[in-house]
């Protein structure tokens, strides 16, 4: 079968549009099954799994549905406020139908508002539980928390070590569910999309934080600016916490 030629000379890095919220959280559960951490959030085998699951096991099938279910929340949480980034196959051209979404990230600004319970339960999130099962929840919020704990050690080291001790509100983006097409990975599709990110946080004069599960991610992160500045077990599995500097340019 002959490759997939992707076009992105000419494509532009695009607020993801409300219809492609569906297939964004596939795009991201079928890039991050087998993220350890997901993985641990799901456990084993679970009894919301069925006949029709997949050859590779009722637990990877159960993963599958789980995190395309509550990406899915998650980035309609994030609809409409310029977070959810996305690339596409050739001309991002409103009026091109049938685009191909090559690759997807949230890119928080600072100024991102909290995501209160309300718009928790505007999106349908209470259902999880019903549809899921407690433990995994239970399991979810847990590990939310350590990455939040762990998250306020590490800006709190940043404001230290930038010599901003008194400032309690150092602002920083924050880069999440970075995830390419799995046959168009290795061709600089995400590096792209991600310097074209970058340069809206070095024209603010801001740092980029993100955290990473698998090592490769850490190298792939390295080249294009991002420093491990802290290693934690989480759930028994490392979790890299990175940290890209701004960069000036040329102009400045």
């Amino acid at each position: 079968m002959a490759s997939h030629h992707v076009s992105i000379s000419n494509a532009t890095l695009v607020e993801l549009p409300p219809e492609y919220l569906g297939e964004a959280a596939d795009l991201a559960a079928n890039a991050l099954i087998d993220n350890p951490i997901y993985t641990a959030i799901c456990g084993p085998a679970n009894q919301s799994t069925t006949a029709a699951d997949d050859d590779d096991g009722p637990s990877r099938s159960f993963r599958q549905r789980f995190l395309s279910w509550i990406f899915e929340k998650n980035f309609r949480l994030r609809s409409g406020t310029c977070v959810n980034r996305a690339l596409f196959d050739g001309s991002n051209n409103d009026k091109k139908k049938n685009k191909q979404l090559v690759a997807f990230f949230m890119f928080l600004p600072p100024n991102t508002p909290d995501v209160g319970l309300l718009d928790m339960l505007r999106v349908g999130m209470a259902a999880a539980p019903f549809l899921f099962g407690i433990d995994v929840v239970r399991r979810l919020l847990s590990i939310k928390d350590e990455y939040e704990r762990i998250e306020r050690i590490v800006v709190a080291d940043h404001r230290h070590h930038r010599h901003h001790r008194h400032d309690n509100n150092v602002p920083m983006y924050r880069l999440e569910r970075m995830v390419v097409r799995t046959e168009m990975q290795g061709r600089g599709i995400g590096s792209r999309a991600l310097r074209e990110a970058l340069r809206e946080s070095d024209a603010a004069g801001l740092p980029v934080l993100l955290s990473t599960q698998e090592e490769r991610n850490v190298r792939f992160y390295g080249r294009l600016g991002f420093e491990v500045v802290r290693e934690d077990e989480i759930a028994g599995h490392t979790s890299w916490s990175m940290i890209r500097q701004p960069v000036a340019s040329d102009e400045d």
